[in-house]
């Protein structure tokens, strides 16, 4: 009922605004699927198919003023009625418990009478790069991870958006800055958790050859699952492109500690982060790598953004299952991989090496991913990985296939 009541809300304050608008539609969907042989995390079930939906809309409320407004489908086959349940939604069997409003926004533009100024205001998504990403991942990790946990998609992850204000200025030339306050878990919710971030995030463009992104976030946590209340992620990415050579430098430092005060290193002395990428194109062919690696006490927060594999990603996100940070540990990645484009197919090969950096037994793990782009906006993907383990003889092969179709755009 509670569901029924915020959509109703939803629609009466957006609908006689829409009636003279004109509506830009938009959104996705998705089917995936996975089998694994083995699972580290779990006993239940070696494989599980889902579907997403994704239907948005924009519009012109009036004249410099948009609206946003968003919702997403999310079940996994065989479940709901299709499996012998009760349709209930009081007991969350029900369509209603698998269908979330996930953007409900509000866009001001040109604000005081300044066109390079905007604020948006709502529940919204934000991509801040590798430390803060909020919003419907394409990355398939989020889907293997609610498979192999049991966890429900999205309330362990920030895929269902977040209920904020962001401000930006944008000269549509060299430099944009955004400036945000995000509350993504309410402490009043009963299970006393809260998370707040506050941040700030600039890009600065030098040439074709240079640019930049610098940024602060600065996040309160309660009952997550850490003994730290407060963090801060101070961080630079360099991003440097000649030619056919592309290459990025990031470097971050965590503050951290229980008492809830800023920029304190008292348990995170050690609390760096470094990545390195580098690519080159040689027409059909790119070639890539990738590096990073952390301190002792680097703590991960669960919006990251770091693609390490199939199953390294999904790993790495299921270290924060007990809460919303984690602590990463003196660890590094390299990864080595190329892209072959042909027509309309592309193939992609990787391999990827992950552990405690001043330990002798790695893991590893070996990806094929074969994608067909059946129309522009479609397309087909299936993908093996195998992992190995250094430490002892346990070996898996994970298999993953999708499609993915999506349409119109913001």
């Amino acid at each position: 009922m509670k569901k029924l009541l915020v959509l109703a809300v939803v629609v009466a304050f957006f609908v006689p605004a829409v009636a003279s608008a004109q509506i830009n539609w938009y959104g996705q969907f998705d089917v995936f699927g996975y089998a694994i042989d083995d699972e580290p995390y779990a006993e239940t079930g070696t494989s599980n198919t889902y579907s997403r939906l994704i239907l948005g809309a924009s519009f012109d409320l009036a004249e410099n003023i948009e609206g946003n407004a968003s919702i997403m489908y999310f079940s996994t086959w065989g479940d709901n009625y299709l499996a012998g349940q009760q349709i209930d939604n009081s007991n969350d069997t029900g369509i209603l418990s698998t269908t979330r409003i996930i953007e409900a926004n509000v866009v001001f533009k040109n604000l005081f009478d300044n066109d390079k100024i905007s604020a948006k205001i709502g529940r919204q998504f934000y991509d801040g790069g590798t430390f803060f990403n909020i919003g419907p991942r394409d990355l398939i990790y989020s889907y293997l991870v609610i498979g192999m946990l049991g966890m429900p998609y999205p309330e362990m992850f920030t895929d269902g958006g977040m209920d904020g204000a962001v401000a930006t200025y944008d000269n549509k030339d060299n430099l944009k800055v955004d400036v945000g306050y995000t509350k993504i878990i309410n402490e009043n919710t009963p299970a006393g958790a809260k998370i707040n971030t506050t941040f700030i995030n600039a890009g600065y463009k030098f040439n074709d050859m240079l640019k930049i992104q610098a940024y602060l976030y600065d996040s309160e946590a309660a009952d997550v699952g850490t003994d730290y209340l407060r963090f801060e992620y101070l961080g630079a990415k360099p991003e440097f492109k000649l030619g056919d050579l592309t290459a990025s430098l990031e470097l971050a430092q965590v503050f951290g500690d229980d008492d809830g005060s800023m920029f304190s290193t008292r348990h995170t002395a050690d609390g760096y982060f470094a990545k390195l990428d580098a690519g080159y194109d040689f027409s059909a062919i790119k070639a890539r790598g990738m590096y990073f690696m952390t301190g002792s006490e680097f703590m991960m927060p669960y919006t990251h953004d770091i693609y390490a594999g199939i199953y390294f990603t999904a790993m790495f996100r299921a270290m924060g299952g007990g809460g919303y940070y984690t602590e990463a540990g003196s660890m590094d990645c390299l990864n080595l991989g190329a892209d072959y484009t042909i027509n309309k197919f592309k193939f992609s090969l990787d391999y990827y090496r992950v552990g405690d950096r001043d330990a002798a037994d790695k893991t590893y793990e070996a990806d094929f991913v074969a994608q067909y782009n059946y129309k522009e906006n479609v397309n087909f993907r299936g993908g093996i990985a195998y992992i190995g383990f250094e430490s002892d003889s346990e070996k898996h092969m994970l298999y993953v296939l999708s499609v993915g179709y999506k349409f119109g755009s913001k």
